[in-house]
């Protein structure tokens, strides 16, 4: 996959990060797409090497003109996408009787919204440009199957998975695929400070296969779903979570 373009939103750490190293180590040119700007910053120069250079944009997902401008930056300066990873999400956890509107907001708006409305203006453009394009948005397995304290989180994931199907739908006459990765529990600052917060949250307690998840283990997927090697593949939700949903009836 050298010289394709690739976004990837919510770049600057985490799963992020892991999927903009692979694509790097693939020869795409990677143009990283976060709202903290030290961590963008520092991740940026982490990830250049002397046949690599980074792009970063900083950019608010909520903010309707940083994402056009975003977009039309990247057009200019490099001519174009070929794919799009929308993997930039929020989850907090706390109990449905008590989350407040303007957390449902957040989360939606981050996780949800900014996935549609940016995958609409670049799908927008590779249209236009007859780009053969692909579509990966990051899902969970929360979007499949639901759990207490993040009523907001499951419901924006369970939101991107059919958001997924139908844009396949769409636009698999333009010859742009769309797909979702449903990621587990991975081995994330994010996992990590959701076990630090809550001492008797067992992650792996039912995942069959007894571990965290790695971030490599995310973006291989991501890759692959990107590549040509998925060529037919549209409209589909990959799970990557050590059986965990597998194991669903398990005491």
């Amino acid at each position: 996959m050298g010289n394709i373009r690739v976004l990837v939103t919510g770049a600057a750490s985490g799963i992020g990060k892991g999927i903009a190293e692979k694509f790097l180590s693939q020869g795409a040119k990677v143009i990283l797409l976060d709202k903290d700007e030290l961590k963008l910053s520092e991740t940026a120069k982490e990830l250049e090497s002397s046949t690599e250079v980074v792009e970063s944009i900083i950019c608010d997902l909520r903010n309707e003109k940083e994402l056009q401008s975003s977009i039309d930056w990247t057009w200019n300066n490099l001519g174009g996408l070929d794919v799009l990873v929308n993997n930039a999400g929020l989850a907090i956890r706390e109990s449905f009787v008590d989350i407040p509107l303007s957390t449902w907001d957040q989360i939606i708006d981050v996780n949800l919204r900014a996935t549609f409305r940016l995958s609409q203006i670049v799908a927008k453009r590779m249209i236009e440009d007859k780009v053969s394009g692909s579509i990966v948005n990051i899902s969970s397995k929360n979007g499949i199957s639901g759990s207490s304290k993040l009523a907001h989180y499951n419901t924006s994931k369970a939101g991107i998975n059919l958001l997924t199907q139908s844009m396949a739908v769409e636009l698999a006459t333009y010859n742009i695929r769309v797909n979702a990765v449903a990621p587990g529990f991975i081995d994330t600052p994010l996992d990590r400070e959701l076990k630090q917060k809550e001492n008797n949250l067992k992650l792996t307690e039912k995942t069959p296969m007894n571990r965290l998840g790695t971030v490599q283990e995310v973006a291989n997927g991501v890759y692959f779903l990107a590549s040509h090697q998925a060529s037919y593949i549209t409209g589909t939700t990959l799970i990557i979570d050590g059986g965990h949903l597998a194991n669903a009836s398990e005491f």
